[in-house]
């Protein structure tokens, strides 16, 4: 491997100075990459660290590092939680994948009234697929953090978990100004279902004081508004 700044590996399984990588990370490390023992390769937790690790045994099923240093990245801050109004399942894996790739911190997918076909019933079945979508992102922008993604919940449900105001995209909504976005150190933003928000929704939400914002001059879909949203917030 020729540049190890361009590779970034992820590892859950990391003990005093050694590094693990599971099996599908081992099989990217040698079969497309062909790392061998004695190389340097680069491996964060999805915590914000990146350990610099040597290579010191090669299986089939896993290859073992010890680590030579650590860099803690800093955050991108404003920390970022996306609500995302739950679309179809190839659409929500594109909205981690995006999300994940821009620096946002939490996902929480709401269950609204103008949600489709409730696949999300089987949210256990489909967290693993959803985690390797984010942790393949995560490599890929070299930003060494894994966003928090939550169980689905209800819109009601979150306005009681929060107290600071919600950026909402509306299609009737004001433009977005840096000078529109509240002094928080944590921000929180909601897009919709494919169907939209409902007139008890937006009621719910403008009772909650929340900021209203246009974020396009077209309507966008729901995995494109989530992406525009959140980076027009974090690049503000």
């Amino acid at each position: 491997m020729k540049n190890i700044d361009h590779h970034l590996f992820y590892s859950d399984n990391i003990t005093d100075d050694t590094v693990f990588l599971n099996d599908s990370e081992t099989n990217h490390a040698i079969s497309v990459l062909r790392i061998k023992i004695g190389q340097q390769i680069q491996i964060t937790n999805g915590k914000g660290t990146i350990y610099d690790c040597l290579c010191v045994d090669i299986t089939r099923q896993s290859l073992s590092c010890r680590i030579i240093n650590k860099t803690t990245i800093p955050k991108i801050t404003p920390e970022l939680t996306l609500l995302a109004g739950l679309p179809d399942k190839d659409p929500f894996e594109t909205i981690l994948e995006h999300t994940t790739a821009i620096g946002v911190s939490r996902v929480i997918p709401l269950i609204m009234d103008h949600c489709r076909k409730p696949w999300w019933s089987s949210w256990e079945k489909s967290y693993e697929r959803f985690k390797a979508k984010m942790i393949v992102s995560m490599k890929q922008c070299l930003y060494p953090y894994l966003p928090k993604l939550d169980a689905p919940l209800s819109l009601q449900e979150v306005i009681d978990m929060y107290e600071n105001p919600i950026i909402v995209a509306d299609q009737h909504g004001k433009p977005l100004h840096n000078a529109d976005l509240p002094a928080h150190s944590a921000i929180i933003c909601l897009v919709g279902p494919p169907g939209g928000i409902s007139a008890n929704e937006h009621k719910l939400l403008k009772d909650r004081n929340s900021l209203f914002v246009k974020i396009a001059p077209t309507r966008l879909k729901t995995e494109l508004a989530a992406t525009v949203l959140c980076s027009r917030i974090l690049y503000c």
